[in-house]
């Protein structure tokens, strides 16, 4: 447990600013990019990391994920359709399995397809009632477990989902969460009313990983998981437990998206409760939206220089020493 008080710089372990910045380079992790429902019988089109990938069904109805161009003359795969459980092209009906191989192409259906006819495939799962993409072409032996928080699959829980699009880096989305000073002021209407203004005191932790970071707020306990996932649970819950969830991924340098959950044990019946979690919870980060947005430089700057600290900023430099360490690593990058 690292407790900060005021007048007590944070502990920094390596020279961070000796450390250098990319705003094009991210981690390569499970994001997701679509709700499941929004999946049907038409392939839909979803960009991330600053890619196009399409996203169509299966003739089993298994989710499958393709780069979102077709090798043969670049057209958008998801004006397409299924076809035989393969992806047809729209332009001149080439069906690409979900190795992304091309089987089949109408205008010489007796000749063999060409090798580089080929597109490539990602692999893909559908959790918690959204679809995740792995930005990297892996074996499927070598693709990591796709891990959430076990609420999300906890069938007490009645999830109220929500969603929003920031103009705004990865970075500076994930620090906002992270950031328990500015309650009583970004959010001093809403979840900030009772929120003083001073921390006197700040408690945060990493659970034995640099990966995890967890910060004790008042009657809130946060964990953020590296690189994109992030939780609020009671610290000390009741029979009736709320929480709330969300997930980061980075469209591209200067886009992010964020898909969350409200998350609730009480009231799982009453008609139309779940539209006012959902709604509170789209108000609360467009509180934040503006203020996010307004922030230069656009990624976290290359060095903790660059930028004043104080002690209530601990749980962010840890963040930021996570980031750097990734840059800095051999840790599978997505580079835009």
């Amino acid at each position: 447990m690292v407790t900060t008080r005021l007048g007590v710089s944070p502990k920094r372990e390596t020279p961070l600013e000796k450390l250098p910045s990319d705003e094009n380079v991210f981690p390569v992790a499970w994001y997701p990019v679509a709700w499941s429902k929004e999946l049907k019988d038409k392939p839909i089109k979803r960009r991330l990391v600053g890619r196009d990938f399409v996203l169509y069904r299966d003739g089993r109805g298994q989710v499958r994920c393709l780069e979102a161009y077709c090798a043969h003359r670049g057209a958008d795969l998801s004006l397409g359709k299924c076809s035989n459980g393969r992806l047809q092209c729209a332009y001149h009906g080439w069906e690409f399995a979900a190795s992304g191989m091309c089987e089949h192409i109408p205008a010489h259906p007796d000749r063999p397809v060409p090798d580089f006819a080929r597109v490539r495939a990602y692999p893909v799962r559908e959790e918690a009632q959204l679809i995740w993409v792995y930005p990297s072409e892996l074996p499927a032996a070598a693709v990591p477990v796709l891990s959430v928080f076990p609420e999300l699959n906890d069938t007490r829980f009645v999830l109220a989902p929500y969603e929003e699009e920031w103009q705004a880096h990865l970075t500076r989305v994930v620090e906002s969460v992270l950031d328990v000073a500015h309650l009583a002021f970004v959010h001093k209407k809403t979840i900030g009313r009772r929120v003083p203004a001073e921390i006197k005191e700040l408690k945060f932790e990493a659970k034995g990983s640099p990966d995890v970071i967890s910060i004790h707020n008042g009657g809130g306990l946060l964990e953020y998981r590296f690189p994109q996932q992030w939780m609020l649970r009671p610290s000390n819950p009741g029979a009736a437990k709320f929480i709330n969830y969300v997930v980061f991924s980075p469209i591209d340098s200067a886009h992010t998206k964020i898909f969350g959950f409200a998350g609730r044990t009480f009231a799982t019946h009453v008609p139309g409760l779940n539209r006012i979690f959902s709604y509170y919870s789209r108000k609360i980060l467009r509180e934040d939206q503006a203020v996010v947005e307004s922030q230069h430089p656009r990624p976290i700057p290359e060095a903790l220089r660059m930028e004043a600290h104080v002690p209530a900023d601990a749980p962010q430099v840890r963040f930021r020493q996570r980031w750097f360490d990734f840059l800095t690593g051999d840790e599978p990058k997505v580079v835009l």
